[in-house]
């Protein structure tokens, strides 16, 4: 075989590769999409907000402290891409899930050697952590600070091997100014920065936090009002756990993890497989990346987030280098072997993430009330009112399927939004497991533009109101009128 026809297939090889675990990231979304997924929790009132065209205090009974947008970069994108194609909430909503999926799992298929290692270490996880994929396709721009995650463990040794770094510190401090703009939880990349020190990793961590320093600053300035916006993502995060008297209060992913087990099987798997190669060495576990892996699940028993949006981005990263070494060592760069377990890769993924199994992706579709519905309207809030709820989820729904409707709402996606008298009166429901003579004193609140609207399996008892259900399990309350 002469040298250009050897060139060739090469050139030829490494295309398909590419193209194979491109096409595979977009062919899984697709296929998760098709299925008929709907996201059931903040993707909703992301949408619903950038089409309602309010402000939050004229969505929600906001406490005073909260005065302006917690992720005034994501909603700018939606409006942007709305305005461009003038589309309808599912497509916004679709648009949200695809853009964000592939935000994340595309540009390491680029900046790994082996991209098939990437799409190796996310069907590993797939099969392993199922939850922590499953929250890829949640459309929330908290995956952009999952982004941040990776864009870290790839550079910090670019940082560390090079004199002059300025490129991947400007990459580094763009990225972050994308991800404090978009999602706004700026504090915690203090994660990343701990790693450093624990690997004794100086001259990096100085680089790297006064590149990251600096990219808060400019996400900051972004949003038009930097110190309220720095100071109110502080205040929520503080009194989101510090509001509440049981853990089982807080929303269910700032609720602790179970320990996910299986990550000790999994990294010692890799870390005997070094040793039977005789390629061991101490740096696989004293990097920045893997003390980062340390830092989020251990602080996932605090709160389960931290291991699904920090620990987890880094394990897999970790893990798609480990397999890129075998990879290096078995397989030719060019050769038909790389290919066929490039396709195998592929193949074990989509079949992996995209089974429809437990209706995991084709289980959320139901009926909501809808204002547009001449049946239902007597039955939600009049113009002006409040609609008087204590399931977030049923605000999502809700919001979302009447983006533009004239009430608001005493519970919206986090309590501590909530005014301190719905906070106490929403507490006490919590903590008494839902007991009827609980939602009394929201009910002595109520006037006859407002509802009260619950998700219940049969009907309420609350005494007081008049109750219909709107739509299967969907009850609304009025006062009742007086004979």
């Amino acid at each position: 075989m002469n040298q250009a026809l050897l060139s060739h297939q090469q050139r030829l090889i490494r295309s398909f590769i590419l193209l194979m675990c491109l096409g595979t990231l977009l062919l899984t979304c697709l296929r998760v999409i098709g299925h008929g997924f709907f996201p059931i929790d903040d993707a909703l009132r992301h949408v619903a907000k950038v089409l309602s065209g309010k402000s939050w205090a004229d969505i929600l009974i906001v406490r005073p402290e909260f005065i302006m947008d917690s992720h005034p970069g994501w909603h700018a994108i939606l409006s942007g891409f709305q305005a461009l194609i003038k589309c309808d909430k599912t497509v916004l909503l679709n648009f949200s899930v695809i853009f964000l999926f592939l935000v994340f799992t595309v540009p390491p298929v680029f900046y790994f050697r082996r991209g098939e290692a990437w799409i190796a270490s996310l069907a590993l996880s797939a099969v392993f952590f199922f939850g922590a994929i499953y929250r890829l396709f949640y459309g929330r721009p908290y995956i952009t600070s999952m982004v941040l995650i990776l864009l870290f463990c790839f550079l910090w040794e670019k940082v560390k091997d090079n004199d002059k770094p300025w490129a991947e510190l400007i990459a580094l401090s763009a990225i972050t100014a994308l991800a404090t703009w978009i999602h706004g939880a700026w504090y915690l990349l203090t994660l990343p920065l701990l790693a450093l020190i624990l690997a004794r990793q100086w001259r990096v961590f100085l680089f790297m936090s006064s590149a990251m320093s600096l990219g808060v600053v400019c996400g900051a300035l972004l949003t038009g009002s930097p110190l309220v916006f720095l100071h109110q993502m502080i205040f929520h995060a503080l009194e989101a756990f510090g509001n509440s008297d049981f853990q089982r209060q807080l929303v269910s992913e700032f609720q602790p993890f179970s320990g996910e087990a299986l990550v000790f099987f999994l990294i010692g798997g890799f870390l005997l497989w070094r040793k039977a190669r005789g390629e061991w060495d101490i740096r696989l576990v004293d990097n920045p990346i893997f003390y980062l892996v340390v830092i989020g699940w251990t602080m996932g028993f605090f709160a389960g987030r931290f291991w699904t949006d920090w620990a987890w981005p880094a394990l897999i990263f970790w893990i798609a280098l480990e397999i890129q070494a075998v990879m290096e060592r078995y397989t030719d760069n060019f050769g038909w072997k790389r290919l066929m377990l490039t396709g195998m890769f592929c193949l074990i993924l989509v079949l992996s993430v995209t089974n429809d199994y437990g209706s995991r992706w084709s289980g959320g579709v139901a009926e909501w009330p809808n204002i547009e519905k001449e049946e239902q309207r007597p039955w939600l809030p009049d113009d002006g009112g409040i609609v008087y709820n204590d399931n977030m989820f049923l605000f999502y729904q809700v919001f979302y399927n009447n983006p533009q409707a004239p009430w608001r709402y005493a519970l919206g996606f986090e309590p501590i939004w909530m005014t301190a008298d719905n906070l106490k009166i929403f507490r006490d429901i919590q903590l008494n497991r839902g007991k009827d003579e609980n939602y009394i004193p929201w009910v002595k609140k109520m006037t006859p533009k407002d509802r009260m609207i619950l998700l219940r399996n049969g009907k309420p008892q609350i005494e007081g109101l008049e109750w219909h259900e709107v739509t299967p399990t969907v009850w609304s309350g009025k006062l009742e009128q007086k004979k």
